[in-house]
């Protein structure tokens, strides 16, 4: 991002160490989380998974929520509930995944 874009079109990363970044480059970062998580997804449920990387997977899902929350002001509700509704259905995906390999879900931290 160049200095010379005025401040209104910068956003604020979390952690505050990441530095500054566009409503693109947030929405960018969630769309190639989610693409890690589909994928994972796909192969844990060919191939079964273990109560690490279900937590593991727990853990990008939370990532990419907080994500969202980036994006969570007026101007952009309704893009927001949008892509919390896909977060959703993916943590309903794994959650599925868990029940199916008989693990523990309630360890699972996604908030």
């Amino acid at each position: 991002m160049s200095p010379e874009e005025p401040q209104s079109t910068k956003w604020r990363l979390w952690p505050a160490a990441m530095g500054w970044c566009t409503r693109a480059d947030v929405l960018t970062a969630f769309r190639v989380v989610g693409q890690e998580i589909r994928a994972k997804c796909h192969r844990f449920a060919a191939q079964g998974l273990t109560q690490g990387e279900a937590c593991d997977l727990a853990r990008r899902i939370k990532d990419q929520r907080d994500l969202i929350r980036q994006l969570s002001d007026r101007r952009n509700r309704k893009h927001a509930r949008r892509l919390m509704r896909l977060n959703r259905s993916l943590k309903r995906r794994l959650v599925e995944l868990v029940q199916k390999a008989g693990l523990e879900a309630s360890v699972l931290i996604f908030k």
